[in-house]
């Protein structure tokens, strides 16, 4: 295990260092290579319905390596294209950009750092680590608020719910860019007693099961957890398998992009810390 964190330590140190870089941009000639080949399969794609296109530009990186922390670079905050691994929160926002410039019928690759930009920092602007948006209720909140989601999750059966957030400011050692940082500390803290005094849709893992019908293919699935001071340990994207509701991942436990053979149901309730999910449906 230590090996492997090496290993990855410095495949991270090796992306940051020789990348082609413009502003506030990491991107290497393996990852636009990667995107060429994406939009030459999918151009043609640009009239199908979204949720299907987001499932098929999902299951187009099927087996492509998990891989944790891919955004803690060194340096200055950027934004990083990687399309080669993923995590959950990364594969996510790349299938939904990706799918997005598909949609809008441009290809430009300036189009798609855009969407992944926009999304990913708070007000699409790349300001230092804590404009990122860390924490997924942050993620959704923002989201929505510029038009690209809504949490569907009460119209799904679910219901309101508050938590204090700390997590990262109380375990600071366990970020990159935390760690003897009073500084982003600071700034982290302060975000995190705005996300705590909001609301947030969860549908409990007991209500699930009578109201899985209520969700669509390519709806964006997060998983609420029980662990103190965090909102959601985990993401993917709804898929249907044989009419029972799966749902396609970046996993840690398989170590790639795959196909949940567990139905959503299931996956759950199998969890020892999941306490429920927001459903997220993505305007196209």
């Amino acid at each position: 295990m230590k090996l492997k964190k090496t290993l990855v330590s410095a495949l991270l140190i090796l992306v940051s260092s020789s990348a082609a870089k413009a502003g506030d941009i990491v991107s290497s000639s393996a990852d636009t290579c990667i995107y060429e080949a994406y939009i030459k399969q999918f151009e043609r794609q640009k009239d199908s319905p979204y949720g299907e296109l987001l499932i098929n530009t999902a299951k187009y990186f099927s087996g492509k390596p998990y891989v944790a922390s891919t955004l803690e670079l060194y340096g200055e905050e950027k934004t990083v294209v990687n399309l080669r691994e993923f995590d959950c929160t990364t594969f996510v926002e790349n299938c939904i950009a990706l799918s997005q410039v598909i949609k809008s019928g441009n290809f430009s690759h300036d189009n798609y750092i855009r969407k992944l930009t926009d999304m990913r920092y708070r007000e699409g602007n790349v300001a230092g680590y804590a404009s990122r948006l860390h924490y997924t209720s942050d993620w959704i909140y923002e989201n929505e608020k510029r038009g690209l989601l809504k949490n569907i999750s009460t119209e799904s059966g679910g219901g309101k719910v508050k938590k204090d957030i700390h997590f990262m400011t109380t375990h600071p050692q366990l970020y990159r860019h935390l760690k003897n940082n009073a500084r982003n500390i600071g700034k982290l803290e302060e975000i995190e007693k705005k996300i705590s005094k909001r609301d947030y849709g969860i549908l409990p893992i007991s209500d699930l099961e009578a109201n899985q019908e209520k969700i669509k293919n390519g709806d964006i699935i997060v998983f609420a957890t029980s662990i103190a001071g965090l909102d959601y340990s985990h993401m993917g994207i709804a898929c249907r398998q044989n009419e029972k509701l799966h749902f396609i991942h970046a996993s840690s436990k398989s170590g790639q992009v795959i196909i949940e053979k567990k139905t959503l149901p299931d996956y759950c309730r199998a969890s020892k810390t999941c306490t429920g999910i927001s459903v997220l449906r993505i305007n196209p």
